[in-house]
C-alpha cells in the first residue's frame, strides 16, 4: 500500500511538472505573440483592452499608390515569406469600387472617361465623388438594416403591418449620405428622447423628430401578442442582447439564462445592462389593432421637401380610389344597358328595378364584346389598389414606431426593481441589481452613474442615454473597432475578426490585431467619420489587388487568404444583382427614399401565403422599379428573386449573409420573371444607342453589363444575335447568366 501511495505520489509530482513546462511554454507563445502584435502583457485580454497607440510599421515595399493599411498587412504578409499579388486593371477596379460603394455598375460614358484619365490621383478623385454620391447611401444602408434586424412586418402568426418602420429605413439612408458621426449615430438610437438636459422646473422638451425616428431600431425585433409580464421580459431582453452584439460586439444575449459558457459575462451583467432599458415606455395599440403589437408616436417629417411630398402622394393615393369609382360608376352603366339589350322584355318589368349585376365578373369576362383589354386591365390595376389606399394614407400619418422613458411618479409607475430572471425565465426571480456596464470591459461591477434632473423631477429619465454616452465613448474600447471590422468585412469579404458580432473566444481572434486598434482610433481621431475609412480602406494598395492572379506558395502557407495576398473576388448580394438588371435594361426608378415598394411576385405567391394577402400591394408601374432596399419587408414573405440569392427578411440581426450557389440562380437570371421582362429593354437600348455595326451594339451591350469590351472570341460566337432585337435580347439574356455579370473580380 506504501509502495502504491508513493507510486501515485510520483505520478502526480511528474505531471504537475509537465504542467508547469507545458504552462511555461504557453506563456512564451502568447509572449511571442503579444510582442509580434505589439501588445504588452500588462494588459487586458482581448478584446477589452483600450486600443495601443500604434504607428505604423516602417516598410521599404509598399506600393507607390499604398497608404498605411498596407505597411501593416504586408508585415505580416513578409513574416510567412508572401507578398502582395499583382495589381488589378482600371477597369476590374472601377468596376469593384462601384459595386462597394454604391451597389451599381458604371456606365459606358464613365468607364470611357476614367480610362482616359491618365493622372496619378484619377482613382481617388473616383473614390470621392463615389462617396459622395447619394446612392451611397442606399448601398450601405442596407448592411446596417440587415444588422439591426430591420422588417416592415411584426412576424409570428399574423405578421402585422408596422406602418412607419419605412421611415427608420429612409433615417439610416439619410445619416449615411451626410456622413454623420458614428457615435452620433449611436446615441440617437439608443437614446433620442433624452438628449436634451433638463436642468429646472419646467415640462420636458419634445425631442427632435429625427430622433425619434432613430429609436425604432428598438422596436424592429419580432412582436407577438402581449403577454403581460413575459413579454415585457422579453421585449427588453431582446433589445438588451441586440445593443450588445451591433455596438459592442459581444453576444450578451448568451448571459440571459446562465453565465455566458466561453466569454467572461456572467448573467448578472445581462440582468445590470438590461436595467438601463426597464423605464421604456411603448404606447398603447391604437383602437381597432387586432394585434395589440403597440402603438407610434408623433414625428414631423424632417428632411428638405419631405413634407410637401407626403401631402402630394397623399393625394395620388387618394386619386386611385377616385379613379377607381369613376370607372365602376361608368362600366355599371355600359353594363346595364347591355343586359337590357340582351333581355329587353325583361327590362320594362319593373321601371324602379335595376338589373343585378356583379361587375367584377362582367368585366373579367373573356367574352364579354363590351369592354376593351385595355379598360379591363385599367379596372383590374385600379381595383387592387383601392384595397390599400387605407393602408398606404397610414404610413403617411407623421409618426414613427418609436417609444419613449416612463414619466415616473406621480403619472406613471417609477423605476421598477430589476431581478437576475433565474434560467431566464420572466417568473423566476433571484437577487436584484442595479444598471451598469460589462464588467469584461470596465473590470468591476460598480452601479452607472444616471445623471437626473437638479429637481429630481424625472428619475426615469436619462438611463438609456447613460449607456448610449458609455457605448459612444472614445475611452470604450469596442464600439470603434466593431464598426471598422464591419467596413473591413463588407470590403474584402472577411473581417480581421471573422465574426462581426462576436469578437469573444468562439470568434478566433483577429487576423491583424494592431492593424484593427490603427484604424479604430483613426475613427476616432477623424470625428468618427465613416467615409473617411471607407476612403482609407479603398486606396489602399491591398484593396487594389487582383483577385484572379496569385501566388501558389499563398495558396498553401494561408488558404482562406486572411492575410490578404490577394484580392477574395465575391458575389454580388441580391440587392444589387436586382438592382443591376434594372440599370442595365435602362429601367430602374432613382427615385430616393419614400413608402415602401411592391414588386410584381410570380404566379400570384402573395395570394397563397397566409395573411399576405392584406398587405402586398402589387404595382407594376414605375414605384415598382426603385432600388431593392424599399421592397416591402415582409417577414412571412420573401421575395423568390431575392430569397434565391440569400437575401432573406431579416428576423434576428444578421451580421453577414451566407453566399450560396445553386441551380436556382441560374434559372432566375436566364428565365426569371425579372430577367424575361427586363432583357428586351436591355436589348431594345442597346440597339437603339449604337450604330448598325455588330461590333459597336455587341461592345455597347457588353459595356453596360460587365463593364469591359468583348473578347475577338465573343465577338466570333456572339456576333450573330445583334443582327435584330430578338436576337439582342437572346444576348441580353445571355450576358445577365454568367458568372461575370453578377460576381465582382
Amino acid at each position: 500500500m506504501k509502495t502504491m501511495s508513493r507510486n501515485n505520489h510520483g505520478m502526480a509530482y511528474h505531471r504537475r511538472r509537465r504542467a508547469t513546462v507545458w504552462a511555461g511554454l504557453m506563456s512564451c507563445l502568447i509572449w511571442i505573440t503579444l510582442l509580434q502584435e505589439g501588445i504588452t502583457a500588462d494588459e487586458k485580454e482581448w478584446p477589452f483592452y483600450m486600443p495601443a497607440d500604434v504607428a505604423p510599421p516602417q516598410s521599404k515595399t509598399i506600393p507607390q499608390e499604398g497608404n498605411e493599411i498596407d505597411t501593416f498587412l504586408l508585415q505580416r504578409l513578409g513574416e510567412k515569406g508572401l507578398k502582395y499579388t499583382e495589381k488589378a486593371s482600371k477597369l476590374t477596379l472601377m468596376r469593384r469600387v462601384y459595386f462597394d460603394l454604391i451597389g451599381l455598375p458604371p456606365t459606358p460614358e464613365r468607364i470611357d472617361t476614367f480610362l482616359a484619365d491618365q493622372e496619378p490621383k484619377a482613382y481617388e478623385r473616383l473614390v470621392d465623388e463615389l462617396l459622395k454620391d447619394p446612392r451611397y447611401g442606399e448601398r450601405w444602408a442596407k448592411f446596417w438594416l440587415d444588422l439591426v434586424r430591420y422588417a416592415d412586418t411584426a412576424g409570428y402568426e399574423g405578421d402585422p403591418d408596422l406602418p412607419h418602420a419605412w421611415r427608420y429605413r429612409d433615417y439610416v439612408i439619410d445619416s449615411l449620405n451626410r456622413d454623420k458621426p458614428y457615435d452620433l449615430f449611436v446615441k440617437e438610437q439608443i437614446a433620442g428622447d433624452e438628449f436634451h438636459e433638463v436642468m429646472g422646473a419646467g415640462e420636458l422638451p419634445i425631442p427632435e423628430p429625427e430622433r425619434v425616428v432613430a429609436m425604432t431600431f428598438l422596436r424592429l425585433a419580432p412582436f407577438t401578442e402581449p403577454r403581460g409580464n413575459e413579454t415585457r421580459h422579453e421585449l427588453l431582453s431582446e433589445m438588451t442582447s441586440t445593443v450588445g452584439s451591433v455596438f459592442l460586439g459581444l453576444t450578451v444575449g448568451c448571459a440571459k439564462c446562465h453565465d455566458h459558457k466561453y466569454d467572461r459575462i456572467p448573467i448578472k451583467d445581462f440582468y445590470r445592462m438590461q436595467a438601463f432599458f426597464n423605464t421604456v415606455q411603448l404606447m398603447p395599440p391604437e383602437r381597432g389593432d387586432a394585434f395589440q403589437i403597440g402603438g407610434s408616436m408623433p414625428a414631423s417629417f424632417y428632411r428638405k421637401g419631405e413634407s410637401e411630398w407626403a401631402e402630394a402622394k397623399r393625394a395620388e393615393i387618394r386619386s386611385r380610389k377616385d379613379s377607381y369609382e369613376s370607372m365602376k360608376t361608368r362600366l355599371r352603366i355600359r353594363a346595364e344597358e347591355a343586359k337590357r339589350q340582351e333581355k329587353p322584355l325583361e327590362s320594362t318589368d319593373s321601371k324602379n328595378e335595376k338589373p343585378e349585376i356583379n361587375l367584377d365578373q362582367w368585366v373579367e369576362n373573356p367574352e364579354n364584346m363590351h369592354i376593351s383589354p385595355e379598360e379591363r386591365q385599367q379596372y383590374s390595376q385600379l381595383r387592387h389598389q383601392a384595397k390599400f389606399v387605407s393602408q398606404h394614407l397610414k404610413r403617411l400619418v407623421p409618426r414613427a414606431m418609436s417609444l419613449r422613458h416612463s414619466f415616473g411618479p406621480p403619472y406613471e409607475p417609477g423605476i421598477p426593481v430589476t431581478h437576475i430572471m433565474l434560467r431566464g425565465a420572466y417568473d423566476n426571480p433571484g437577487e436584484s441589481v442595479e444598471a451598469g456596464f460589462p464588467s469584461c470591459i470596465t473590470g468591476h461591477q460598480n452601479a452607472a452613474q444616471i445623471r437626473l434632473d437638479p429637481f429630481k423631477r424625472w428619475p426615469t429619465r436619462s438611463r438609456r442615454m447613460t449607456l448610449a454616452q458609455w457605448i459612444a465613448s472614445d475611452k470604450n474600447p469596442m464600439t470603434a473597432r466593431v464598426i471598422v471590422n464591419r467596413l473591413w468585412m463588407h470590403h474584402f469579404g472577411k473581417g480581421i475578426v471573422e465574426t462581426p458580432s462576436d469578437f469573444g473566444k468562439l470568434s478566433g481572434g483577429p487576423s491583424h490585431r494592431t492593424l484593427l486598434d490603427w484604424l479604430a482610433l483613426k475613427l476616432i481621431d477623424e470625428k468618427w467619420r465613416l467615409k473617411t475609412i471607407h476612403r482609407l480602406m479603398v486606396t489602399s494598395a491591398a484593396y487594389r489587388q487582383s483577385s484572379t492572379v496569385f501566388d501558389p506558395l499563398g495558396l498553401e502557407i494561408d488558404p482562406d487568404n486572411r492575410l490578404l495576398s490577394r484580392f477574395n473576388r465575391r458575389r454580388l448580394e441580391a440587392e444589387a444583382i436586382r438592382d443591376s438588371i434594372l440599370f442595365v435594361s435602362g429601367r430602374l426608378n432613382p427615385e430616393m427614399y419614400g413608402l415602401p415598394i411592391f414588386p410584381k411576385l410570380p404566379d400570384g405567391i402573395e395570394e397563397r401565403v397566409k395573411y399576405s394577402n392584406s398587405k402586398w400591394a402589387t404595382d407594376t408601374g414605375p414605384e415598382s422599379r426603385k432600388r431593392s432596399i424599399y421592397i416591402y419587408q415582409q417577414r412571412t414573405l420573401t421575395m423568390p428573386f431575392m430569397q434565391s440569392f440569400d437575401g432573406l427578411v431579416c428576423e434576428d440581426t444578421l451580421p453577414k449573409r451566407s453566399t450560396s450557389i445553386t441551380p436556382l440562380q441560374a434559372l432566375e437570371m436566364y428565365n426569371g420573371t425579372l430577367t424575361q421582362e427586363e432583357a428586351p429593354h436591355f436589348a431594345d437600348r442597346c440597339f437603339n444607342d449604337a450604330s448598325a455595326n455588330p461590333e459597336d451594339r455587341l461592345s455597347l451591350a457588353f459595356k453596360r453589363a460587365l463593364g469591359r469590351h468583348p473578347s475577338s472570341r465573343e465577338v466570333q460566337l456572339l456576333g450573330d444575335y445583334t443582327t435584330s432585337r430578338e436576337g439582342m435580347t437572346q444576348l441580353a439574356r445571355i450576358l445577365f447568366n454568367t458568372s461575370e455579370f453578377i460576381y465582382v473580380d
